[in-house]
């Protein structure tokens, strides 16, 4: 992921916000990375470390103040960041996003937001779970099938799709449209960097599937973690490392790829029954 010393002005209203900061002035960026879910999580790591490397990195979500408050924390350590406020579960918010960005020098795309739905599949809500599938898997493909085409015409670009170990998995039981979304991701993106390679297209596709992390995810999605999760700056850095090594599937933490594995070898019925006692044990008690 080479640079160049560029920074367009940033535009008013629809396009990002760059709230004032009181630390060090960033430096001045060379491309510009977009991500999204930018606020929290493996999301804000990947935007952090990208900064650190000299990106202007776009955070993207719905909370003003919480995008808000990770850019002020990019600008303080001599980074640079604008935020752009958009709800992803909405196709429009999406387009809005990309045309705000489409001739801004974009070379890195990073799908970083979503959430989980707990609970019998017959029991959780229709509404919640929509939402959900519009921004783990709608959002994401919307964003990839845009940028993607203008990272070919320009002959550059990077994108990294957040999936989870729980896409490489034949299913989830009281999570099991979440671990769907998550398989949909996986073969999405596995799919679109094969096309890239037969056409020897620089443009990288690529998919993080980490295990647990220690992110809001777990509260947003009213569980309790059945392990400790990882760090997330430690999933992001082997993420980035991932990138650079153009590794289609990322899968960060040698328990996880072992777990991995393993879903790969044993028969379907054992990964499920092994998954329904796992995901049991997140439920939480009054």
């Amino acid at each position: 992921m080479e640079n160049k010393n560029r920074r367009p002005s940033p535009k008013r209203d629809s396009a990002p916000k760059q709230p004032e900061s009181k630390g060090k002035r960033p430096h001045t960026p060379r491309r510009r990375a977009i991500v999204t879910g930018g606020s929290s999580g493996i999301g804000f790591s990947l935007a952090q470390q990208l900064a650190a490397r000299g990106f202007c990195v776009v955070l993207v979500g719905r909370s003003e103040a919480r995008l808000k408050q990770a850019a002020e924390a990019i600008h303080c350590r001599g980074g640079a960041a604008e935020i752009f406020v958009c709800d992803l579960s909405k196709e429009e918010a999406c387009r809005r996003l990309y045309e705000a960005y489409r001739s801004r020098s974009v070379s890195v795309l990073i799908n970083a937001a979503g959430f989980g739905v707990y609970g019998e599949f017959d029991a959780t809500a229709l509404a919640e779970e929509g939402q959900m599938l519009l921004v783990n898997c709608h959002a994401v493909h919307v964003l990839m099938k845009l940028f993607l085409g203008d990272m070919k015409r320009q002959g550059r670009g990077w994108i990294l799709n957040v999936a989870s170990s729980a896409g490489l998995a034949p299913g989830g039981p009281y999570m099991a449209a979440y671990y769907a979304t998550k398989a949909y991701v996986v073969s999405l993106t596995c799919g679109v960097a094969e096309e890239l390679r037969a056409a020897h297209s620089p443009v990288y596709a690529g998919v993080l599937c980490p295990g647990p992390v220690d992110t809001p995810f777990f509260e947003r999605a009213g569980i309790r973690a059945a392990v400790k999760g990882a760090d997330p700056q430690a999933v992001a850095k082997a993420a980035l490392k991932g990138m650079r090594r153009r590794q289609t599937r990322i899968v960060p933490g040698v328990g996880n790829r072992l777990v991995c594995l393993a879903a790969k070898l044993l028969p379907a019925g054992m990964i499920l029954a092994g998954n329904r006692r796992i995901q049991a044990k997140k439920r939480k008690t009054e």
